[in-house]
């Protein structure tokens, strides 16, 4: 097969690939914390409860598929590098813990498994693994314990810096499933876009194909889509989001003019160029430097939720940056739309209650979920359930599920 068919294929498997738990043991504030996913999820809870904690630990065993843990691997993930001090969980009323555990299992029966460790007194430069699992249902594909490393019923020699899973995906004998959850793992980012990034004025320090961790690469990315394989069905998608935005009129991507760009704004080759409704013909255009940030960060979500070449599982952490509450709720219904009738999976965390608004919360592939740390300091995990969800809106408002979070009866806020 032609590498270039080898990839299309794993494309393909890793598009139905999808996370059905994650389960974390002394990380952070995780103490042991397991979490049942589904399409999209949404975390909510007070500022240090723990939500990121639980994005970066799926970017941790995400750097385990790619063959090492170490600052290079998690930094392309969007996750914050940490000394073995701060990674390790150390409660006052515990032990500080000496392994951290993570472990998924996918839609498809796959489920992958790590323990690794870094000594706190002289930490290396990678973490090390001591205990790893990867399963296919019931039969196992490969392990490693300290008795030896074992894949596909053969022993192999494997550095103790390099994981078990990384020698899964590349071994073609790998059952396909496996190997779909894997690869999409290995894709696994946190995104966090920033303004001057957005705006094309500043670089990404994190690129990634479609678009960077902070924003980089926004506008050809748009035209990628504009112009790419079901281009119509995404372009109804992406006018109805910038809608939201009351000035905008219309958009598509250009060359840098400087009948609209300062000759003293640095750009790329690119950038999205914006049509204002209120202003005359010929003066009306905008580029993405002097557009407002929400418009570029509906777009940014847009193409992580359609482009073909996006992270089969991704997560934002901030859902609602930048964006008004009213707009927020009725993206979140566009985004939500969009990565379902897409099949890809969403991790998102917001401090906005408008947001849970825009939920299809009786869907159950859509999932919301309360963070907050007990009396220990543990990071507890909760789902919330909404059975009757056009009950509970007839009987309460369209706002009601925002209206049970900030009274208190959903959980998720702080104790102020």
């Amino acid at each position: 097969m032609a590498k270039h068919d080898r990839s299309e294929t794993r494309r393909g498997l890793s598009q139905r690939a999808t996370l059905t738990s994650v389960s974390v043991k002394a990380f952070k504030s995780l103490h042991d914390v397991t979490v049942d996913l589904g399409h999209v999820n949404v975390l909510i809870g007070a500022n240090g409860s723990g939500k990121s904690n639980l994005l970066e630990s799926i970017g941790v065993i995400g750097a385990a598929t790619s063959g090492r843990i170490d600052d290079q691997a998690l930094l392309r993930r969007g996750i914050r590098p940490g000394v073995p001090a701060i990674y390790k969980s150390a409660f006052a009323e515990n032990k500080i813990a000496n392994l951290i555990k993570i472990e998924i299992e996918s839609n498809e029966e796959a489920s992958y498994w790590i323990n690794i460790t870094n000594p706190i007194q002289k930490p290396g430069p990678w973490w090390v693994f001591q205990h790893e699992d990867v399963r296919h249902g019931a039969k196992e594909i490969a392990s490693r314990s300290p008795r030896g490393t074992k894949l596909l019923g053969k022993k192999i020699k494997l550095d103790n810096r390099a994981s078990v899973g990384a020698a899964c995906r590349a071994n073609m004998e790998t059952p396909s499933p496996v190997r779909a959850i894997l690869d999409a793992l290995d894709d696994y980012a946190v995104f966090a876009p920033v303004t001057p990034v957005l705006r094309g004025i500043a670089p990404d320090t994190a690129p990634r194909n479609p678009v960077g961790l902070f924003g980089g690469q926004l506008a050809e990315a748009v035209a990628m889509l504009l112009q790419g394989q079901g281009k119509a069905q995404k372009k109804e998608l992406l006018d109805e989001a910038i809608a939201l935005v009351d000035w905008a009129e219309s958009f598509d991507v250009a060359e840098p003019s400087r009948a609209f760009l300062s000759p003293s704004v640095p750009t790329m080759r690119q950038v999205v160029r914006f049509y204002d409704r209120y202003m005359a013909d010929k003066r009306n255009e905008l580029s993405g430097y002097d557009a407002s940030e929400g418009a570029l960060y509906i777009l940014f979500l847009l193409v992580l939720a359609l482009h073909d070449h996006a992270p089969q599982i991704f997560a934002v952490d901030n859902f609602d940056q930048a964006l008004n509450p009213r707009i927020a709720r009725e993206l979140t219904k566009v985004f939500a739309r969009a990565i379902l009738s897409r099949g890809r999976q969403a991790i998102l965390t917001t401090h906005n209650p408008l947001v849970l608004d825009g939920l299809p919360l009786d869907d159950e592939r859509v999932r919301l979920f309360t963070v907050a740390r007990n009396r220990h300091g543990h990071t507890q995990v909760e789902p919330v359930e909404v059975r009757d969800l056009a009950r509970l809106k007839a009987e309460h408002g369209q706002d009601a599920v925002s209206r049970l979070w900030l009274s208190g009866r959903l959980g998720g806020m702080p104790n102020v």
